[in-house]
């Protein structure tokens, strides 16, 4: 079975998890393969952890699972921080932790794909809040990623059409670098939300906070930020969102 069918398989019959070891995951051909096939195995992986031992609470509670859950894919095993951190977001360093994931000279990193921020609006990490899971296909990949950024950016953000501004997804924040830090975000606003806020340039100076995501505003326009209030990531207990 080729790698590209048996991913997107992996999602809805995970006892195919055996084939992945006659998976070479160093063959896989240029970036739409590559970000489709990591896609589809984290998102199954995650499903499949969830559904064998069901968890509950604060995705801050269970932070180890993303470290051991793993799959044998050819000959190395490649755990769902690996995934998303080593290979997706092409070793990128991890929110909040000094390091990279992989050492250089893991035989894991191989030829990762190049970061395309738009991953993080396809991998779902088990929380209420994440985005769909969805099957990705190297021969639409680039598509599908941009219907389900849309989806998530203008389903998730608020519009505050009176104050000139927007409240972004928590993931905009966290993962600010992968956007080109501050303004990189300013501008992948615009370009999903540009409609919404009728085309005008966002503000480019410093963001304010509000509850754990950033507020935007408009130039020549003062706002105060809310009170931060908690940002609870839950994990649920049954189906994988969009299952």
């Amino acid at each position: 079975m080729q790698a590209a069918e048996l991913s997107r398989r992996l999602l809805d019959e995970p006892q195919l998890e055996g084939e992945l070891r006659q998976i070479d995951p160093f063959a896989l051909e240029g970036q739409d393969e590559r970000v489709a096939f990591w896609l589809n195995v984290y998102n199954a992986r995650l499903r499949s952890e969830l559904a064998e031992s069901p968890r509950e609470g604060s995705v801050l509670r269970h932070r180890s699972l993303f470290r051991r859950s793993s799959y044998r894919i050819g000959e190395l095993d490649y755990s769902l921080n690996q995934i998303e951190h080593g290979l997706l977001r092409s070793n990128a360093r991890p929110p909040y932790s000094p390091r990279r994931l992989l050492a250089g000279d893991d035989p894991r990193l191989g030829v990762p794909p190049k970061l395309d921020p738009r991953i993080h609006f396809a991998l779902n990490c088990g929380a209420t809040s994440c985005p769909l899971v969805r099957p990705y296909d190297p021969a639409g990949v680039d598509e599908q990623l941009e219907a389900a950024t849309r989806a998530y950016i203008t389903q998730e953000s608020e519009i505050d059409r009176a104050g000139g501004g927007a409240t972004l997804p928590g993931l905009c924040k966290l993962y600010s670098a992968d956007f080109g830090g501050r303004d990189g975000v300013r501008r992948f606003a615009e370009r999903y939300l540009g409609e919404d806020l009728g085309r005008a340039p966002l503000y480019a100076g410093p963001f304010l906070r509000a509850g754990g995501v950033f507020y935007l505003p408009r130039v020549k326009r003062t706002s105060a930020a809310r009170p931060p209030g908690p940002s609870v990531c839950m994990l649920s207990s049954g189906p994988t969102p969009g299952a």
